[in-house]
């Protein structure tokens, strides 16, 4: 009989590459992560910060929506060329291809807040979500990119223990998520929790809105019977984002689609309530409960 060590090492891993003991996916090119690093923010760059499977696909495209006055990324488009994603594509692709839209070049990162290219005149949303549905949504994530990660046969236990422990790509969950709350209330900041803007889609696009420019988009949203507001609503709904699914990534024929559910709570088809419990400590050991409840309930017990 094989002995429980012997089971663990041989257990299928998600395939990554390691960078000084940061991990992004095993497909990303060699070169994005340090060429990231070395990238310099310009006064009119506009980064969303986000952990992975916390909401950023759909905060990107509220964002193209609203300075696109409404209208939907194309059916043949790539959100990932019009927002593209800093270390996947390095430095030269933002300098010279990165789009400038509505006086705003868009940037997608998963780095942790202390190594995202700072400038004082730059803007920056910060998007979090509860851990219990990122982990799910990140396994998902994991399994339907096989030529990222090599993962397509993974157990989800397997992945937990790495979530858990901070050995997935762009690191530990819950030390990215303590950078951005420490730094939740700088000038050039915008944070958000998706679970509220799930809960209330309306306040979190015009809270976007504001952030973007508030002299010029909250009232281009809401002229004429909020027309422009209720596109953007439209368009950036999951049923409307299920809809040319090539927008967002690339083919996933066989696995489960890259917008999945974006549903909040639905953790439970996967986590059992031991795991959420060691989640739960996590939680408690670098929040205190007042952070956890200005997060929102699926962060504390």
């Amino acid at each position: 009989m094989m002995s429980k060590a012997s089971e663990k090492s041989q257990e299928k891993l998600p395939r990554y590459r390691d960078h000084g003991g940061y991990l992004v996916a095993g497909g990303f090119p060699v070169e994005g992560f340090s060429s990231a690093l070395k990238y310099e923010a310009q006064d009119d760059d506009l980064f969303i910060v986000t952990y992975p499977k916390c909401g950023t696909t759909w905060t990107q495209h509220i964002v193209y929506l609203i300075l696109n006055d409404g209208v939907p990324l194309p059916p043949d488009q790539r959100l990932d060329v019009v927002f593209p994603h800093l270390e996947e594509v390095g430095k030269e692709f933002i300098e010279t291809k990165g789009t400038i839209l509505g006086g705003h070049r868009l940037i997608k990162t998963h780095l942790p807040f202390n190594l995202v290219p700072k400038n004082p005149n730059a803007k920056y949303i910060f998007v979090t979500r509860n851990p219990k549905d990122c982990v799910v949504s990140f396994y998902h994530h994991t399994v339907g990119f096989p030529r990222h990660y090599d993962f397509a046969d993974g157990e989800f236990d397997t992945y937990f223990d790495l979530f858990l422990h901070g050995k997935v790509d762009h690191g530990d969950y819950f030390d990215f998520t303590r950078q951005l709350l420490d730094h939740k209330d700088d000038p050039n900041v915008l944070f958000q929790r998706y679970e509220a803007g799930r809960q209330n889609t309306r306040d979190y696009v015009l809270q976007i809105a504001s952030f973007l420019d508030k002299s010029i988009y909250p009232a281009r949203l809401l002229a004429n019977d909020e027309r422009i507001l209720n596109l953007v609503l439209e368009h950036s709904s999951l049923h409307s984002m299920k809809k040319d699914p090539r927008r967002w990534c690339s083919d996933r024929t066989g696995f489960q689609p890259f917008i999945r559910r974006g549903s909040t709570g639905g953790w439970k088809e996967l986590l059992s309530e031991e795991q959420a419990a060691l989640l739960q400590t996590r939680l408690d050991e670098n929040f205190t409960s007042a952070e956890l409840h200005f997060l929102g309930d699926l962060y504390h017990s």
